[in-house]
């Protein structure tokens, strides 16, 4: 019976023994009828290049036979195939390369021949048999061998290999999809009705245990991604998997038959073999709303074990949420990157990169965890809570990829602004924009437009009623040129920017940044508007639009305005000095708080437990969407104003420090402490205040005892003071200007101020140094008051948990506090490097212990 698979072989021979290929081809007719195919070009002549016909019938090969002799290795020509066999051999494990002996020679001698086995049996030369016939029944016999086994290998084609392999946003840098990778946080539910316990899906093995799910995610949410890599650790492990992409199938075939187009895409060997296996999984990627799509998957579904389906969230709500025919598969939330992943994720694309690009880290040195740090905190000051962009991986690797290079010549915008222009090109290109033509130029226009358009709906969800839109879009076509052709791809079902149905853009960040855009270039017919949203800047939608406009303008009123509406903010409020007079409100707490809080265990332990923190903090901040402020009361305002405008002004710091004046930057950063100090003042400036507080809560609570409720009190005063000065350091925090920030303060000359350039002196070093340890010295001996000594002591022994540090160092650190030094199991987190280091780290351990001996 002829195979499904057929089997390509390939003659490479010289024409002088032309007979013997003859004599082969009709020794291989019966294996020719069951679907070995062959092929050989009759005019090749010796010393002929390589045609190109040749290499392509040879990249289409799965067996090379190559008939021995003396004309064999005497021929250019032969000698040339052999070479580029060779080297498809290297690159596709499965191709067989098989000597044909057919006459005496130094076959052995030629290439790395000796190491393959010949046929006829042990090498024998055709022409050495009294019957040639039996030579040839063992060449059939041999054929047949490998002709079966290839059929029931299954191994992944190289190119296939290589486009699972591929990642997003990051194909100049040919990275492996493996080498970058992390498991994404999947979110489930018990599937019991009564029982609502989140169940979160930590690996790939608990989530392989499942024979039935459908992952359902936003799009670029990276579920692509995780079939890719499921499909990729499945064929290391050598289990049997199909990955079909149901967005580009052919709807009107058969099942069976996009099956086996997908299977013989993706792997050698024979289909009908390979659907014998056990255990196997069958990915479907893409799951759409189209109904003959969904019946392929019900097909698939019956006749498969375990299937495994990606959907979009929007499309799974919408039309699978609730399925009968899916009621057997477990429904799993692919959730954003929590702050471990993401960590995790930067620490594997540094390896890949020249990670000293990045800032003035040297290549030569371990990736510290405060570089680690530095570069998260772009990250995060980015995507901004979750609430601007996503945690996904699509978007931190663009963030990291922009700052590490990818600059467009065209690009005039900030770094800020520069990575949400990449993203949103991303979209664009994806959706079959082409930049080459202007069209990019036309999307950003009718995007500009439609921003404003929804700001002036005042619409609570910042989209458009279904008739507005078309409305919106008959009267932009009055004024612009827009091609149906242009709109079609950028209301893109899949990747384009706007969604047609509801005239809304397909991420907040797309709105703010071109709303941003529009009022930056018509700064003169919206003052109004400008004025009114830096009025009422204490609101996040506001703050984010301001960040977004200020990014696309090059006028510094806008700035000015924002400083003066910060420094007017509570202006009748002092900026908290914190020395020992206003910080003895702390005293008896001070007293309470633990002095040591050195951990045992491990940095990498330690940064897990921090990130766990962030991610809490995280889920507790407002939507956007939602951010409502009391504005009857004025002094809830005020202090949100501070708060926003502290974030816009850190922005502008980060993002505009390399266009403005040095006295503009100090005025910033003068600004921005004030501003943050004024807020601790206001609450710490007096002590009867505290007293009356706690009062009322005991009137309101009378069973409560008045000492704890005092203590309660301070607490909750004492976390405010240290959160808003983490808040100006979170402002503050650029490596870049570190020098700027550290000159504006110490010039106060106030422990306040000493407080805040010491955090960020933590915050900014790429490695703690003796000089950061001299540093803490004369600190601590400048401000010897107890309030200020614990505030230092916690904030330095929470740096020294979360970061690798010199143990010498560490222990002169530990000295300084006053607590007691604590090895730990500490895991360095090298570079490119890491081999290089460990193998230095370990000679020098070496060279210390033959010097301890001598000793």
């Amino acid at each position: 019976m002829p195979s499904n698979v057929p089997i390509r072989l390939f003659y490479s021979y010289s024409h002088k023994d032309a007979r013997y290929r003859e004599r082969m081809e009709a020794t291989l007719k019966l294996l020719r009828q069951q679907g070995l195919t062959t092929w050989c070009d009759e005019n090749i002549h010796p010393g002929e290049p390589l045609s190109s016909s040749i290499k392509d019938k040879m990249n289409e090969a799965d067996i090379f036979v190559f008939l021995m002799s003396q004309n064999f290795i005497a021929s250019d020509a032969c000698q040339a195939e052999w070479n580029y066999a060779e080297q498809l051999s290297h690159k596709n494990k499965s191709i067989v390369l098989i000597p044909i002996i057919i006459a005496t020679c130094p076959w052995k001698d030629f290439g790395r021949m000796i190491q393959l086995k010949a046929l006829p049996k042990d090498g024998k030369p055709i022409k050495r048999f009294s019957d040639e016939s039996l030579a040839w029944d063992q060449v059939y016999d041999g054929l047949k061998l490998v002709i079966q086994k290839l059929r029931s290998t299954f191994s992944i084609k190289p190119e296939f290999r290589k486009t699972m392999q591929s990642t997003e946003f990051l194909s100049q840098d040919h990275i492996p999809l493996q080498k970058i990778f992390v498991f994404p946080k999947l979110s489930s539910y018990s599937t019991r009705v009564d029982d609502e316990t989140e169940i979160v899906i930590k690996n790939e093995s608990e989530l392989l245990k499942l024979d039935h799910a459908i992952i359902y995610g936003d799009r670029l949410s990276g579920k692509t991604a995780l079939c890719r890599y499921l499909f990729l650790d499945l064929v290391e492990k050598q289990r049997p998997v199909v990955y079909v992409d149901l967005e580009n199938i052919a709807k009107r075939r058969k099942t069976e038959t996009i099956m086996q187009e997908s299977y013989s895409q993706q792997f050698s060997g024979d289909f009908s073999i390979w659907k014998t296996q056990t255990d196997k999984l069958v990915i479907l990627d893409n799951l759409t709303n189209d109904p003959r799509i969904f019946e392929h998957v019900l097909t698939l579904v019956a006749e498969y074990e375990r299937v495994l389906i990606t959907v979009s969230k929007d499309i799974f709500l919408a039309f699978y949420r609730d399925k009968k025919e899916l009621a057997c598969f477990r429904q799993v939330e692919l959730c954003p990157l929590t702050h471990v992943t993401q960590e995790s994720l930067i620490r594997k694309r540094l390896r890949q990169s020249s990670y000293a690009s990045f800032s003035r880290e040297r290549q030569d040195l371990p990736l510290s965890d405060g570089f680690v740090d530095s570069v998260e905190h772009r990250i995060n000051s980015i995507i901004i809570h979750n609430r601007i962009l996503p945690r996904y991986p699509f978007y931190v690797l663009s963030i990291l990829q922009t700052y590490e290079g990818y600059m467009p010549n065209e690009l005039a915008v900030t770094s800020y602004g520069h990575c949400y222009y990449v993203l949103i090109l991303a979209h664009l290109q994806r959706s079959g924009i082409s930049g080459a033509d202007g069209q990019i130029d036309a999307c950003f226009n009718f995007a500009e437009g439609l921003a404003f358009e929804i700001y002036k709906s005042k619409s609570a969800n910042h989209r458009l009623e279904s008739a507005q839109f078309d409305a919106f879009i008959l009267e932009y076509r009055l004024k612009f040129v827009l091609p149906e052709s242009t709109l079609n791809r950028v209301c893109d079902s899949n990747y384009g920017i706007i969604v047609r149905k509801n005239g809304a853009f397909r991420f907040s960040y797309m709105y703010y940044y071109f709303l941003g855009k529009y009022l930056a270039r018509h700064t003169k017919e919206t003052e109004t508007i400008l004025d009114d949203m830096i009025k009422h800047s204490y609101t996040s939608q506001n703050s984010f639009v301001l960040i977004f406009t200020i990014h696309h303008t090059t006028d510094t009123d806008l700035i000015d305005s924002i400083l003066l509406q910060t420094m007017y903010a509570l202006d009748c409020v002092k900026p908290s000095r914190l020395d020992d007079q206003e910080s003895k409100i702390f005293e008896d707490m001070v007293s309470e708080i633990p002095s040591d809080i050195l951990s045992p265990d491990s940095v990498h332990l330690e940064r897990q437990k921090e990130r766990n923190v962030r991610d809490l903090q995280e889920a507790q901040v407002e939507d956007p969407e939602n951010d409502v402020v009391a504005e009857s009361h004025e002094l809830v305002n005020e202090i949100y104003r501070i708060m926003k405008n502290n974030e816009i002004l850190g922005q502008i710091l980060h993002n505009k420090y390399g266009s403005m004046k040095r006295d503009k930057i100090a005025e910033i950063i003068e600004t921005i402490a004030e501003g943050g100090l004024r807020l601790i003042k206001m609450v710490i400036g007096d002590e009867n205040e505290l007293h009356d507080a706690a009062k009322y809560l005991h009137e309101k609570f009378p069973d409560l005892n008045p000492d704890k409720l005092r203590s309660f009190v301070r607490l909750l005063a004492f976390l405010w003071t240290v959160m808003n000065l983490e808040k100006v350091v979170s402002a503050l925090n650029k490596p870049e200007l570190w020098k700027s920030v550290d000159e504006t303060l110490m010039s106060k000359n106030l422990p306040s101020y000493d407080l805040i350039r010491y955090f960020l002196r933590l915050d900014t070093i790429g490695q703690f140094s003796q000089s950061d340890r001299q540093a803490l010295r004369d600190l601590w001996d400048k401000h010897r008051f107890p309030f200020f000594q614990r505030v230092v002591s916690l904030r330095t022994q929470h740096y020294l948990n979360t970061h690798s540090v010199e143990t010498a160092i560490e222990q002169s650190v530990c000295s300084i506090l006053g607590v007691k030094y604590k090895p730990r199991p500490k895991q360095l987190d090298t570079g490119p490097d890491s081999g290089r280091n460990k193998k230095s780290r370990r000679q020098k351990s070496s060279r210390q212990k033959r010097k301890s001996r001598k000793g």
